[in-house]
């Protein structure tokens, strides 16, 4: 008998050795496919991206927040607002399957409204990017996506995906190349990763403003913040002004932790589990960055450390921004508001309430 349970335990170890081994090495020939896929693809360039003078982005959903009613999460969600256009760039994360979930607590708080909105972009179909896990029944990756517990009403909105996605009601558009959203608004189209805890195609959201330049947002920067730039530099017409999002640098730990594992760290950065980012690798990319010599840097701090946004913020000085909800960061010139009696405590913008102190535009 003891024999048996002894040979049933070596046979269960060896099994789970073969599993473990197995996922390293479909691991390792991912990593080669990404390389050929980057190496392969030639994105057509955005001939005709346009400008607007001016670009709101407001975070609905981020790790930080400017006051204790907006509410926190491990997830993305930032209204961008242009001359012509308000977008959606994400759904946020809903952690503790909350009704109504943060995203919807905080657009009611800012005074956001679906009505308000034109156009959704998804950067990926990761869960804390497209309402939370129920969305995507707890998997990494899902086919759908929503805002809050439900799946409001967007017929007649333009929705933009990275893969193939359905809604009720609406037809979502997806493709790797470039879209075209609106004057001066484009997708940066997909760039695949292959992350330990599987693919991910990934797109960013790119503004050009009047002036100054392209700003790129960013969901998550799955994609590596050196292939974001050199896909955006390849594409468009006009120099780089500005960075603001997520972009991965969960160093020296990430804020998510799964049965005593950095899941952000150790499955979804560097090149596995094994040799994870470093803290060399992102002032690494911190000079490829400031070789740029950007106008505007904001960084998201639901992928990204404290110790890795004090880093950036001592790197680009006067030309960073804090990235918390509630907190708009603006480029380019003002539009015009309503006179401030129509709106006694709140001062709307561009459709958007925003806190008073905000109120002053952004050098």
């Amino acid at each position: 008998m003891k024999r048996t349970a002894r040979w049933l335990s070596a046979a269960a170890f060896l099994v789970l050795v073969l599993l473990v081994v197995g996922a390293f090495v479909q691991h390792h020939r991912g990593v080669a496919r990404e390389e050929k896929v980057w190496l392969a693809h030639r994105p057509k360039p955005v001939t005709d991206l346009g400008t607007t003078r001016s670009l709101t982005v407001l975070p609905l959903l981020e790790w930080h927040a400017t006051t204790p009613d907006l509410q926190t999460d491990t997830g993305v969600s930032y209204l961008v607002t242009t001359d012509d256009q308000t977008i959606l760039f994400d759904t946020g994360n809903n952690s503790n399957d909350a009704d109504p979930a943060p995203l919807q607590n905080n657009m009611a708080t800012l005074g956001v409204a679906i009505d308000d909105i034109d156009t959704v972009v998804i950067s990926h179909a990761h869960f804390d990017h497209t309402g939370g896990r129920l969305w995507t029944g707890g998997a990494i990756s899902g086919t759908t996506f929503g805002i809050g517990a439900e799946q409001p009403d967007l017929s007649g909105k333009t929705i933009v995906t990275p893969v193939p996605m359905s809604y009720p009601g609406a037809e979502p558009m997806h493709g790797h190349e470039p879209v075209r959203i609106a004057p001066g608004v484009a997708t940066t189209g997909t760039i695949g990763r292959k992350l330990f805890a599987g693919w991910i195609d990934e797109q960013a959201l790119a503004v050009n403003v009047e002036g100054k330049g392209v700003v790129l947002i960013v969901g998550c920067g799955h994609q590596t913040l050196p292939r974001i730039l050199e896909r955006a530099e390849a594409i468009f017409d006009a120099p780089l002004y500005g960075i603001i999002g997520g972009l991965h640098y969960p160093v020296p730990e990430g804020r998510m932790s799964r049965f005593g594992i950095d899941v952000q760290r150790r499955l979804a950065s560097g090149t596995g589990p094994l040799s994870p980012l470093e803290e060399e690798d992102v002032h690494r990319e911190i000079s490829l960055l400031a070789e740029r010599n950007p106008g505007v840097v904001s960084l998201g701090g639901h992928d990204s450390s404290d110790e890795a946004i004090h880093w950036f913020r001592d790197a680009f000085g006067t030309a960073y921004r804090d990235l918390k909800v509630g907190k708009p960061i603006r480029i380019g010139s003002e539009k015009v508001a309503p006179p401030r009696s129509e709106l006694p405590d709140r001062r709307r913008r561009g459709g958007v309430a925003l806190l008073a102190s905000d109120e002053l535009p952004l050098p």
